[in-house]
Formats: structure tokens, C-alpha cells, sequence
């Protein structure tokens, strides 16, 4: 071996003899029972002590915690509560644990690294183990969510039909505090600053139903309808203002389709719906929904005055008195339907509000969508005058008499939708209707008397069904008049 080898292996000797010094140091180190300097329970420096004294340090910063207050912090205030209060404390012996632990995973380069150069070991902060009496937090932050807590505000519009003129009202997002969450997400751990601890309320999002994204666009009134109706008929009123309910905030996209159907529901008693009038086989007899008919008829002529495009819509069997002749449109709970699209750029929202005796349907847009102006005209081609029918009923006194159907006349009528383009007017037929008659029905009483052959005159035949039709363009006819409708019909019909 030369010279030049037997330096090498007398270094490499000395090294490895070096490491196996400083690595028995080191287990000497850990060995030691006391906690490394540098560590502290939160604020509270317990380096260097036994771990029996340092839980002694911890209990006597801890007594002074009672005459201080646990800050709670919400999303705009700030409240406190006493430790007492929820039976808070400090779990010294497991907080001296954790200290007592706290930087014995370094490895063997980083904590001789420090000892050799002479260094101060970096303040190890570990947050205090605690204690609380959970019962005693959940009702003291259930206390607070009565005054954190808040629902959601829709976004509204504030809309002016007198000047046609719609305000935006932002929405509010609300906010639920969240108990459970607020305990276990940190909410009583002692932060590495301070011993005692802080509370940060946690609170869940509750989002508005209507967003200010739906009214994005929409600024002005495009068209408005108004028709009344008598404010004591209850269940027929109930049933009229749920319908305009459903409606009412109804937002349509460019191309949609409204189906009043789809939108107001099945008129049910599950529903919500009461027993009221409707028109059946020409007849005035009680089913439930009665009443939804104004809705949707108060409805057709708003959206024809915003000149949207009609899809569906029948008349009723007869005439009816809340709007003019010819501008109804009935509805029958899965059978008929009143639809209408959307033909304009942008999206339309329909808004319902319903006063003492008034129900008035708006339709909202975007100004560059307003239409020209729509006159709503009707033309009478004929009047069919009822007749009396005389019915005899057993159940009544010989001789005595009971009106049982008030008489209305029938009409075959011709609505048209009149723009006024630069200058010139435009007619657009919309429908051609016919209106059964309802003929004066008295019962007389036949009771006591004989049996005996009996004759009834027969009826004016009504008219032939509904035949509507759409021709765009065609000029209005000069025959145009007004026909008052029988002064005795007075119930409100569906």
C-alpha cells in the first residue's frame, strides 16, 4: 500500500469515526427528556423545560384566559363569548405532547446543520390542544343565526305602465350559518399566535331564484292588458290569481314557446285549484280551476298588442264579457291550450299583477324590440238571437216556474290585428269565431198533474265550431261595428 492510499483510508477512517460521533450525539439529543428549544405552545415558550414543568407553564397561562373573552367573527360583526360560558379549556397534557414531539422528525442534517453554525433552533409554534362542551357551542351559535342569517332576495323589476318604463332591483344572495361546519372546520383550534382561540363563522350560500342574469336586456314595457273581475267571487278569484302567479316572472328566449298549460299546471284541488264556474258543453257548471280562462285571455291580448306570434288559441262556446268580442282564449286542462312564441331578437318576461278587481299581464323587452303601433279591432258577421224553451219538471209545483239558463246571443266574429306602419295601416286577420247562443231555458212545474204528452220548442242550432285561421296582410272590411252583448248575462265565466 503506498503513502498516497494510507492517507486515504486514515481520512476516510476519521470521517466514518466522526459520523458515528455525531450520530450517538444526536440519539443523545433525542434521548433527552426535556422539550427542544425554540418550541412553543402557541404564544406560551415551553423550550427547554421537562415536559412536567411546561404543563405546569401552560395550566397557569391558562387561568389567565378566564377573565378574557373567544372572539367570534362573522361575515360584518364581531361578537364574544366567555370560556366559561361554553366550558372551554386547555388540555395541557396533550398540547405538551405535541410540544414534546415538535422537531424530532428533522433529520440528522438539519438539526446539526443548526448546531454546528451556532444557530438558533426557529420558533416551532404548536397550537394548543382544547377542550368545549359541544352542546353548550351549538346552542350559543344557533343564538347567532338568528341574527347572521338572512334569506335571499329575488331580483325585481320595478316597472312603470305609465310610462312604460322598467327599473332593475339587484338580487341579494342570502346566507344559513352552518353549525356543524363552523365547529369542525378549525373553528376552536387554538391558532399558533395566541392560545386562546378564535371562532370564524361559517356560513352556506342560499342563492336567489331569480338572478339578475334573467333581466339582463330587458327595459321597458313592450305591451300591457287589463281586464276585471269581481273581487267577491272568492274561489273563482283564488283560482284566477294562482294562475297569474305562475305566470308572472315567465322568461322566453327568442323562439320559445309558451304553453299556458305547461306553465300554470294541471288545474287540480292538489294543486291548489277551487271549485269555481267554467264553460262546459256551453254551459256554466262548477269544476275546479274556474276562472283561469280570464288569465289566459287577459294574457292573448297583451302579447297580440307586443306583436308576438300566436301559435294556439280557441274561443269559448259563448261570449264572454271580460274582454271584446272575439279577443278570448280558453283553456281546458290537457285538452286545449293557448301557446304563443317569441319572434323578437331578444328575450321577453311577462309579468302578472293582480289588484282588488284588476288583472293586468306586461310584457317586458329590450326597447330595440318595441312594436308599432297594434289596434285590436273585431268585425260582426252574424248574431244569432236565442230562443225560449219551456221544460217541464216533476219536481216543482203545478203551474210554478224557475228561470234556469239566462239568454245570450251567438255571433260569428272576425278579429283583426291593425299595425300602423310609416304611416299606413295593415290588417292582419287573426280569427274567425263562432259563438253558440244560449237560450232561455224555464222549468215549469208539472207536479200532481197527469201524465201526459209534451212538446218543447227546438232550439236556434248553434254555430258551427271554431274555425281559426291567420292571413297576414289582408285589408281590414268596412262592415266593422259594435255589438253590445245581453246585459242580463253578469256571472264570469272561464
Amino acid at each position: 500500500m503506498t503513502g498516497k492510499h494510507k492517507i486515504i483510508w486514515a481520512v476516510a477512517g476519521l470521517v466514518l469515526a466522526g459520523l458515528i460521533g455525531l450520530t450517538a450525539a444526536d440519539q443523545w439529543v433525542l434521548r433527552d427528556s426535556k422539550i427542544l428549544p425554540g418550541v412553543h405552545v402557541a404564544n406560551v415558550d415551553v423550550g427547554g423545560l421537562y415536559p412536567a414543568e411546561a404543563a405546569t407553564k401552560l395550566r397557569q397561562a391558562a387561568d389567565g384566559l378566564k377573565v378574557r373573552s373567544i372572539a367570534v367573527a362573522g361575515a360584518e360583526s364581531l361578537w364574544q363569548v366567555r370560556p366559561q360560558d361554553i366550558d372551554f379549556s386547555i388540555d395541557a397534557n396533550a398540547s405538551i405532547a405535541a410540544a414534546y414531539s415538535a422537531g424530532r422528525d428533522e433529520n440528522f442534517v438539519q438539526r446539526w446543520q443548526t448546531l454546528l453554525m451556532g444557530q438558533e433552533r426557529p420558533i416551532s409554534r404548536i397550537p394548543a390542544t382544547v377542550d368545549f362542551n359541544r352542546e353548550k357551542l351549538v346552542r350559543y351559535l344557533a343564538g347567532l343565526a338568528a341574527q347572521t342569517d338572512r334569506d335571499p332576495v329575488n331580483a325585481s323589476l320595478r316597472v312603470s305602465l305609465k310610462n312604460n318604463t322598467v327599473v332593475r332591483v339587484p338580487a341579494v344572495i342570502g346566507r344559513k350559518l352552518n353549525i356543524e361546519q363552523t365547529i369542525a372546520q378549525a373553528a376552536l383550534k387554538a391558532s399558533s399566535q395566541e392560545l386562546l382561540p378564535s371562532i370564524k363563522l361559517v356560513f352556506d350560500q342560499r342563492p336567489p331564484q331569480v338572478t339578475d342574469e334573467q333581466f339582463v336586456g330587458i327595459d321597458t314595457v313592450l305591451a300591457s292588458f287589463s281586464t276585471y273581475f269581481k273581487p267577491w267571487d272568492a274561489d273563482r278569484n283564488a283560482n284566477l290569481r294562482l294562475a297569474a302567479s305562475r305566470i308572472n316572472g315567465k322568461v322566453l328566449k327568442p323562439g320559445e314557446v309558451f304553453s299556458y298549460n305547461n306553465v300554470v299546471g294541471h288545474r287540480t284541488q292538489k294543486e291548489g285549484f277551487l271549485m269555481a264556474p267554467v264553460i262546459l258543453d256551453g254551459k256554466l257548471v262548477p269544476d275546479w280551476g274556474g276562472g283561469v280562462c280570464q288569465v289566459s285571455s287577459t294574457l292573448y291580448n297583451a302579447v297580440l298588442l307586443a306583436d308576438l306570434d300566436i301559435v294556439d288559441r280557441s274561443n269559448h262556446a259563448r261570449a264572454i264579457g271580460y274582454v271584446p268580442l272575439g279577443f278570448d282564449a280558453t283553456v281546458v286542462d290537457g285538452q286545449i291550450d293557448f301557446k304563443f312564441r317569441n319572434n323578437l331578437k331578444r328575450p321577453i318576461l311577462l309579468q302578472a299583477t293582480v289588484a282588488e278587481d284588476e288583472l293586468t299581464f306586461a310584457v317586458l323587452g329590450n326597447a330595440k324590440d318595441a312594436p308599432p303601433p297594434i289596434e285590436l279591432d273585431y268585425v260582426v258577421h252574424k248574431v244569432i238571437e236565442p230562443v225560449e224553451i219551456k221544460q217541464p219538471d216533476p219536481t216543482l209545483e203545478a203551474g210554478k216556474e224557475v228561470i234556469d239558463e239566462s239568454p245570450q246571443r251567438g255571433f260569428r266574429v272576425s278579429t283583426y290585428r291593425v299595425r300602423t306602419i310609416k304611416g299606413k295601416q295593415v290588417s292582419q286577420l287573426l280569427y274567425t269565431d263562432d259563438y253558440d247562443p244560449v237560450n232561455r231555458i224555464i222549468k215549469v212545474g208539472t207536479k200532481g198533474l197527469p201524465p201526459q204528452a209534451e212538446t218543447t220548442p227546438k232550439p236556434t242550432a248553434s254555430a258551427n265550431p271554431p274555425k281559426p285561421g291567420t292571413a297576414v296582410g289582408k285589408p281590414k272590411p268596412t262592415t266593422a261595428g259594435t255589438i253590445t252583448l245581453n246585459e242580463t248575462v253578469t256571472s264570469p265565466k272561464r
